[in-house]
């Protein structure tokens, strides 16, 4: 709940240490007309991808989360599904096509929508 009682805004959560990668993940999102909130991390430590991913799937008002860590790695998680899936998450570095589809596949995981296959 925000301040004053009002529910959050439905929203994916992208835990980011920034980089060019994050600006193409934000746009497949953004192309699939799914509402994104993005917090920074700061680099190293305990922020790889997967376990970004993983503490915003837990965070998110949607049950979606996406990491994307320093190195360039990406990965997307749901929270009722603790294993993941499967195909989404990107080798490091992850190229800008395969950051783009990581953010479709997010966001096509909210609406219910057959995944992109990521280009390899």
């Amino acid at each position: 709940m925000l301040e004053g009682g009002q529910p959050e805004k439905p929203a994916i959560l992208v835990l980011s240490a920034g980089g060019a990668l994050e600006s193409e993940v934000l746009a497949g999102i953004e192309e699939e007309g799914v509402p994104y909130l993005v917090e920074r991390v700061a680099p190293g430590g305990d922020s790889d991808a997967q376990r970004l991913a993983r503490r915003a799937a837990a965070r998110s008002s949607l049950d979606v989360g996406v990491g994307i860590d320093a190195d360039g790695g990406v990965a997307i998680l749901h929270d009722k599904l603790p294993d993941g899936v499967e195909g989404l998450s990107a080798a490091q570095p992850a190229t800008p096509r395969e950051g783009r589809v990581a953010g479709h596949n997010a966001a096509r995981i909210v609406v219910g929508v057959p995944l992109i296959d990521v280009p390899r």
